[in-house]
Order: C-alpha cells, then sequence, then structure tokens
C-alpha cells in the first residue's frame, strides 16, 4: 500500500481503527496487487485530492467560472455532490485550523502534503472568510438532504465562496475607523 492511500485510508476513517481496517479489507478485496491512493478515491467516492485544492484555489481566486468548470470535471468522474461536499467541509475545517494555529496533529481531513497549501491559503484568506465559507458550506449540506436539486445546490454555493468579500479586510476596516 503506498503512502498517500494509508494517509487517505486514515483520515476517511477519523481515528476509527474498526473503520480503517474494514476500509483496508475492502480494498483488499478490490485490489490488485499494489494500492494506491486512485484505489482508495475510486472505493470511496472521492475527489483526488489534486482536484480538490485545484477547486479551493479557484475559489480563493475568486473565479467562479474555473470553480464550476473543476467540479464539472469532479461531477464527470462519478464523484457524488454530498461525497464532494463533505470534502470540502473536512478541507476547509482544517484551513480554519490552520488560521487558528493549531498543530499540525489536528489536522484532520486534508494530507500532510498539503501543509504548506493549508497555511498559504489561511494567510491569504484570513479566519473570517474561512468561517464564512464552511458556513455556507455547512447550510448547503442542510438543505442537499431535503433537495433533488443537489448538483445546483453546490454550484450555488461555489458561486457564493466566490462573491465573498475579503471579510478580514473588511473587519480590520471596520475596526479602524472606530477608533
Amino acid at each position: 500500500i503506498k503512502p498517500e492511500a494509508v494517509q487517505i485510508l486514515a483520515s476517511r476513517a477519523a481515528g476509527s481503527m474498526r473503520d480503517s481496517q474494514s476500509l483496508l479489507e475492502q480494498l483488499l478485496a478490490v485490489a490488485d496487487g499494489v494500492i494506491a491512493a486512485e484505489d482508495v478515491n475510486s472505493l470511496l467516492g472521492l475527489a483526488p485530492a489534486d482536484r480538490l485544492s485545484q477547486l479551493v484555489n479557484h475559489l480563493v481566486a475568486r473565479d467562479a467560472a474555473a470553480a464550476l468548470e473543476e467540479f464539472d470535471a469532479v461531477q464527470d468522474s462519478g464523484v457524488e455532490v454530498g461525497q464532494f461536499l463533505d470534502q470540502l467541509v473536512g478541507y476547509f475545517r482544517d484551513l480554519m485550523m490552520t488560521c487558528v494555529g493549531c498543530s499540525s496533529n489536528q489536522v484532520l481531513y486534508a494530507l500532510p502534503t498539503q501543509a504548506d497549501e493549508l497555511a498559504r491559503l489561511g494567510q491569504e484568506l484570513g479566519i473570517h472568510t474561512v468561517l464564512a465559507i464552511l458556513q455556507i458550506l455547512d447550510q448547503t449540506a442542510a438543505r442537499l438532504r431535503l433537495s433533488v436539486h443537489g448538483r445546483t445546490l453546490m454550484e450555488m454555493a461555489l458561486v457564493r465562496i466566490c462573491n465573498l468579500e475579503d471579510l478580514d479586510e473588511f473587519i480590520k476596516g471596520w475596526y479602524s475607523d472606530d477608533l
């Protein structure tokens, strides 16, 4: 089993040894020789980490068209909307943890290879913007359970995120105007 495959397995099991063992048994049943990250992603219906990173970078750049194109590619690869939304929530959760200075031990969903990316994006976005993104994603997840229009809800969330103001700059300006 390749190291990245183990990392993905561990993050999806969320610390549960039983879940890890169960996922590993499923992989061993379908794998042909060496288990790679692609095998784990395929079994679990996940988007690859690089595809998730590309979409997040489009969101940070406030490029809605590129974010929607990337999401379309994710959909074309067979990843379910709800599963991808869970991945985004996990990624932005880890970004929030990074923004507030938590140790790398508290990063649960992003791969260790994404640590530098998390630090860079945390600096670029700031905690207030990350929290607003998490709220948008959480609201989308709640609505997704009650709707047959999952794709449209996800697309709306991506466009909303791309249209967020830089909340950290806004808050700094608001406080400095008060002084």
